[in-house]
């Protein structure tokens, strides 16, 4: 067998300690955030079915927009209104500004529209929810399909695309009213 040879390492001065000391602590703090990281990712709960988080918030938006769906899907028009903010304004995401419209525009749209749908289906997956003070916007992907009664033919088109809620929460009456997107 061969000899080891063994060096002892030279000893550390005081600054070169408490250099080491200090570079200890601050891997062993970056360790611990991190630990308290997968702790917390851990513990975070999502609404069911969606990748958003599940606050009592959060909650409160969906469930108006699933009223605002469920509305939909019966065509009904009055119970749409009603989630409608009187703010509410629509620019049809065109330049063009003889398309838009406001609340009272919203139930001549809904009416002129929904009465020629003869078939409608609309799902929904929620992909994010921002709020800010009294404001949320709420992304979702919708996929839907519907057929409309026309002059010249019933037409079938599909639907899948992300889409944009704006909601803002009444002062009067606390609950959250639709300011575009319906």
């Amino acid at each position: 067998m061969g000899s080891r040879m063994t060096t002892d390492p030279a000893p550390l001065t005081n600054a070169a300690f408490l250099a080491r000391q200090r570079r200890s602590a601050v891997r062993l703090g970056i360790a611990l955030v991190a630990l308290a990281g997968l702790f917390a990712c851990a513990r975070m709960e999502y609404i069911e079915g969606t990748t958003v988080l599940k606050t009592q918030q959060n909650q409160d938006l969906i469930d108006v927009i699933e009223t605002y769906r469920q509305r939909l899907l019966t065509r009904n028009v009055d119970g749409l209104l009603v989630l409608a903010s009187d703010k509410y304004f629509e620019d049809s995401g065109t330049p063009r500004s003889d398309d838009d419209y406001g609340y009272q525009g919203l139930r001549e749209v809904l009416n002129k529209k929904l009465q020629r749908v003869k078939s409608l289906r609309y799902d929904l997956e929620y992909r994010s929810i921002n709020v800010k003070e009294n404001r949320a916007e709420i992304e979702v992907f919708i996929d839907g399909s519907f057929e409309l009664a026309a002059e010249s033919g019933d037409r079938y088109r599909r639907v899948n695309d992300y889409h944009r809620f704006v909601l803002e929460k009444d002062k009067k009456t606390e609950k959250w009213k639709f300011l575009s997107g319906m």
